[in-house]
């Protein structure tokens, strides 16, 4: 992930690249713009429920799917049409954002488009597994409200487990290092893996799983990183043992997730919607299951919210056509078919008793319980130093450690003395901005 610096600083910068590049929403423009970066099968997907909504409602402005490419194009672009008072009616966000724009007076909160008489009901809102209503809500104000969500899970090769009698998927971490033992095999005999039993990529995600599954955290009290004391060198450690013990390797991008559908691999680790990717690719039984836990039960959601724009280029009415969207798009039906193909985690509760859901569950057995970790989710960190922290921690903290060239404790106490002074920069910025 680059480095990308969410400050008033860059944003006359930033300003003229959504001028030329014509992005920017303004009154003349018809429709209601919706910034997104949901690409491929994704935006397919994404595409027809917008579709469908506008053709329920032809008298009304449409909703405009505005598809940017890429996460950092979609925030490069972002800062620029918000530095020039030209932004969307509604755009995806990451937490760390939305403190950014919040802060500036830049997001309209969704609250003010809740209850009755308004666009979005009270009782969708209750419906919200509570983990993405808790994300999105700052102080008394759901600011933004969850868009696409997901979890990660394991991905297990059957056919594998059952030639070499292994009953199930691993529960815990222990059983999981002790199956990538058993599966990592020599076949022809010349003494080198042709089967490995797990290959993974420098991740976060899976670092933060760990970590507060043995009880640790990102960041203490005071908004100081604490992801470096004994909690998060042993999640770590857990990483590096694997590839020291043979029974792992590291990879880049989704060579792993490849490695693994061409029956290389006995175990990964995926995003739920890494299904509806390496389905396609795979000709044996493959097996879905919950991710291991630690000493507690605790998944990590990621993915974006959306959010809602203050400018004089967003009249009202297009904020209130965006939050009936919003409206539709929570209903359990409209989730269900989203969460069926995308592989993305519904928001509501109520899509889980839909239809759609219930049969995909059938035809993916594990799928529900992978689901189901939604009960013991948490959120990453909001502050806007997260998201330059992120990129510090997978190539400052994890990656120097996983390939060898430091100590895990080492690496973790570089990446979070570099992010406590990210930290230190924003909170310098944010007392001058006030």
């Amino acid at each position: 992930m680059k480095k990308l610096i969410f400050m008033p600083v860059i944003f006359g910068f930033l300003a003229y690249i959504v001028i030329g590049v014509g992005c920017g929403s303004s009154p003349s423009q018809e429709g209601v713009m919706f910034w997104h970066a949901m690409g491929g099968p994704l935006g397919e997907t994404l595409d027809k429920i917008i579709d469908d909504f506008n053709r329920a409602t032809p008298d009304k402005e449409p909703i405009v799917s505005v598809h940017l490419g890429h996460y950092n194009t979609l925030s490069q672009k972002l800062m620029g049409a918000v530095a020039a008072h030209r932004p969307p009616a509604m755009s995806q966000v990451y937490g760390s954002w939305t403190a950014e724009f919040l802060e500036a007076g830049k997001i309209v909160p969704f609250s003010n488009y809740i209850g009755d008489g308004k666009p979005i009901s009270q009782e969708a809102i209750d419906d919200m597994f509570p983990v993405f209503r808790d994300e999105n809500t700052w102080g008394d104000s759901l600011v933004t409200l969850p868009f696409n969500k997901s979890i990660l899970a394991l991905y297990y090769n059957k056919d594998l487990f059952d030639k070499y009698g292994i009953p199930g998927p691993p529960k815990t971490w222990d059983e999981f290092k002790e199956i990538a033992k058993k599966l990592t095999i020599d076949t022809d005999g010349d003494g080198k893996p042709d089967i490995y039993g797990h290959a993974f990529v420098v991740n976060v995600w899976t670092f933060e799983t760990l970590l507060f599954q043995n009880g640790g955290r990102l960041f203490d009290e005071n908004g100081q990183p604490a992801f470096n004391g004994p909690e998060g060198v042993a999640a770590l450690q857990y990483m590096v043992d694997l590839l020291r013990d043979g029974c792992a390797y590291l990879t880049t991008g989704y060579k792993h997730q490849d490695d693994f559908a061409a029956g290389r691999v006995a175990m990964v680790l995926g995003s739920v919607v890494s299904y509806s990717f390496m389905k396609k690719k795979i000709n044996f039984h493959l097996g879905v299951a919950p991710v291991p836990h630690g000493r507690k039960k605790v998944y990590v959601i990621s993915g974006t919210n959306v959010a809602l724009y203050s400018s004089k280029s967003v009249p009202e009415p297009k904020r209130q056509r965006a939050a009936e969207f919003v409206n539709y798009f929570y209903r359990p039906d409209v989730q269900a078919y989203w969460s069926v193909h995308t592989g993305y985690m519904p928001v509501v509760k109520s899509a889980l008793n839909d239809p759609q859901i219930k049969e995909f569950f059938k035809q993916v057995p594990g799928m529900k319980d992978v689901y189901e970790q939604i009960n013991y989710a948490v959120f990453e960190p909001r502050d806007p130093a997260w998201f330059t922290g992120r990129r510090i921690l997978s190539e400052d903290g994890l990656e120097p450690a996983l390939r060898g060239v430091m100590p895990a404790a080492e690496a973790l106490d570089r990446a979070a003395q570099l992010i406590a002074h990210e930290v230190k920069i924003r909170s310098a910025r944010s007392k001058r901005r006030r």
